[in-house]
């Protein structure tokens, strides 16, 4: 029983409204109607402000790493350990608490993967943050869970962060292709499909740094 409740506290902590509470207090609006209309630092990065979304998104990576963290302070075994970081990562993108809306999960699984292993997470920070720069945070994305989980067996951590990318990889993607009530347009369904699991959006994007490039030339 005890193991079931962490994993309940882990959702709920996962479930925590970061964003959207940040959005309303600042400029009363509601992030779930703005940007890609969800509550991930990034849209709330780029649509409300530089230091809502960095607040955003160091609440969000605290709500992973609390959620492993009691669950290793109190002596859960490992299998438990990850249970809680995906369930903090399926309640940030799903939360109870704004009707099972949320975002895409990526900064929660960062902070449970920090609980796990700070060396794992740095290690896989870096290239995420240059590909984010670089082209785009989704292809980041990709490649981060990739590292996180190559260098998780390199470091003999297969049965917790190894563990944690394999069952984390469904909520993240998942959240990708939401509202999948749009998907059921055949004509588009393919294209708009394949687009949302690589880019995260609609429609293919250009390199980030081709387009900041041509916004500084045109000033």
């Amino acid at each position: 029983m005890l193991n079931i409740f962490f994993i309940i506290l882990s959702y709920l902590l996962g479930s925590f409204p970061s964003g959207h509470i940040i959005t309303k207090l600042s400029v009363q609006k509601d992030i779930l109607e703005i940007g890609w209309r969800k509550t991930s630092g990034s849209n709330v990065f780029k649509n409300i402000g530089i230091w809502q979304g960095a607040l955003t998104g160091l609440l969000d990576i605290l709500k992973g790493y609390l959620a492993v963290r009691l669950a290793q302070y109190y002596g859960q075994p490992d299998s438990i350990q990850v249970l809680c970081g995906v369930a903090a990562v399926v309640g940030h993108n799903w939360s109870l608490f704004l009707k099972f809306n949320g975002g895409r999960g990526i900064g929660t699984f960062g902070g449970a993967l920090y609980a796990f292993s700070p060396v794992v997470f740095k290690f896989s920070l870096i290239p995420f943050l240059l590909l984010g720069i670089i082209w785009n945070l989704s292809i980041g994305t990709i490649v981060m869970l990739v590292l996180v989980f190559y260098w998780g067996n390199k470091f003999g951590l297969s049965n917790s962060v190894g563990q944690l990318v394999q069952l984390s990889l469904l909520p993240i993607f998942l959240k990708r292709l939401s509202p999948i009530k749009e998907l059921k347009d055949p004509a588009v369904r393919r294209k708009v499909l394949l687009n949302r699991l690589i880019f995260d959006d609609d429609f293919y994007k250009d390199w980030r740094i081709k387009r900041i490039v041509k916004k500084l030339t045109k000033n």
